[in-house]
């Protein structure tokens, strides 16, 4: 039985067609080699961060930073408009399907069913009028980058040796008394510290100028303790959309795709200057939130900036204070009293702030930022953002023991 010419032509154009989607998914196979050796060859991811992050931060990081906007929110808006595009042009398409077979051809303009079949020419009839498909296929391409960038510049570094290892900070087990003193060192500080911040009519905090370049120095200046952190830092960006960042419970975002750190601009102020380390404590390859959270309090309380110093003390206080509450309220209590009046008015500002963002919108961001930390190995998921006390406790034991 012999096949027709037509045939054989639409066979080509199919297979010329499955022949270019696959190109498109071409660098995903990079990608997927790179997840797998990054988890099953030890020592690989150790070494991999070691000498590919600082060339990624000094290269990529370098020249996104040279725009004073943030990148990664732009691409956002640019590839959700790309979308939608599509989805659009699917509708369209599928309207156009539905209608040439219910509708009679002299009853309308839109093409027959058989118009979107492969010609002679090696296009579909529909790719002229509508080039949907070449569209589809440039998505499979953006997303197949998306995968090789976010393997290369974010997902190897999830399986490196964690900093707490590393420096000895993993020590999980700690006495109600020893937590205690702890918080007693950090109201300390916050006391020290709150009368030396700029402050408004209502005696809330507020940050000085060049808070970005400030923190930036905090960072490079615990590089020289940890030598994994020193090396350039871009500035950090703060989001144009920073209220719908509040809306679901964000207050920063590092983005491996430009090695940006953006934070959101609209938080209480206090907040600020950890967020801004935390996110490029992130942008170094600590991956572990609850590592970043603890980078973002050592950085800021080593400084004598003292808006750097009360917000790494504050937000010190308000992780350890948590799990104190946890154990023992009577002695929370009796360390929430010795907060000064300032102090605590922040305090109270920034659940003011955060009581109007709760619902559906932050509980959803919390189970997709839980499930996707558990995806990575952090089995602590969400939680682990609360497990810096940990640290916090771990690291100053050690210095008051005359360790590092």
């Amino acid at each position: 039985m012999t096949e027709s010419k037509n045939s054989r032509k639409e066979k080509t154009n199919s297979a010329g067609w499955k022949r270019r989607a696959a190109i498109c998914l071409f660098p995903a196979i990079p990608a997927v080699l790179l997840r797998i050796i990054s988890r099953t060859v030890p020592g690989f991811a150790d070494r991999y961060t070691e000498l590919v992050n600082p060339l990624m931060v000094s290269t990529i990081g370098r020249v996104s930073g040279i725009f004073p906007f943030s990148l990664f929110e732009v691409l956002l808006i640019v590839l959700a408009g790309y979308v939608i595009y599509c989805g659009l042009g699917l509708i369209k398409l599928l309207v156009n399907l539905l209608c040439s077979r219910f509708i009679k051809p002299d009853a309308g303009s839109f093409p027959e069913a058989s118009d979107l079949s492969p010609k002679a020419d090696g296009k579909a009839a529909g790719t002229k009028s509508c080039p949907l498909l070449r569209h589809l296929r440039l998505l499979l391409l953006i997303a197949a980058v998306l995968f090789l960038l976010f393997e290369v510049s974010e997902d190897v570094y999830f399986a490196r040796t964690r900093f707490a290892r590393r420096y000895g900070l993993e020590r999980t087990q700690y006495s109600n008394d020893e937590l205690y003193e702890v918080c007693l060192w950090l109201i300390d500080e916050i006391n020290k510290t709150a009368p030396l911040v700029l402050r408004d009519e209502k005696s809330i905090m507020q940050v000085s100028p060049g808070l970005q370049d400030r923190v930036r120095g905090a960072m490079k200046a615990l590089g020289e303790e940890y030598p994994e952190l020193s090396g350039f830092y871009p500035r950090p960006k703060p989001v144009f959309f920073s209220r719908l960042l509040s809306r679901v419970d964000i207050t920063g975002v590092y983005s491996m795709f430009t090695i940006e750190a953006n934070y959101n601009r609209d938080i209480p102020p206090y907040n600020l200057p950890f967020t801004l380390a935390h996110e490029l404590s992130h942008l170094k390859g600590c991956e572990s939130e609850k590592e970043a959270n603890f980078l973002g309090v050592l950085s800021c309380i080593r400084s004598s900036d003292p808006d750097l110093h009360y917000s790494g003390a504050m937000l010190g206080w308000v992780y350890c204070g948590n799990e104190m509450i946890r154990r023992d309220k009577q002695k929370w209590k009796e360390l929430s009293e010795r907060i000064c009046p300032k102090a605590e008015g922040d305090l109270i500002d920034n659940n003011r702030y955060w009581d109007q963002f709760e619902g559906k919108a932050s509980e959803t961001m919390h189970d997709i930022n839980d499930a996707y930390l558990k995806a990575e190995g952090l089995a602590e998921g969400y939680a682990s953002y609360d497990l810096v006390t940990d640290m916090i406790v771990a690291w100053r034991l050690m210095e008051t023991a005359g360790g590092k």
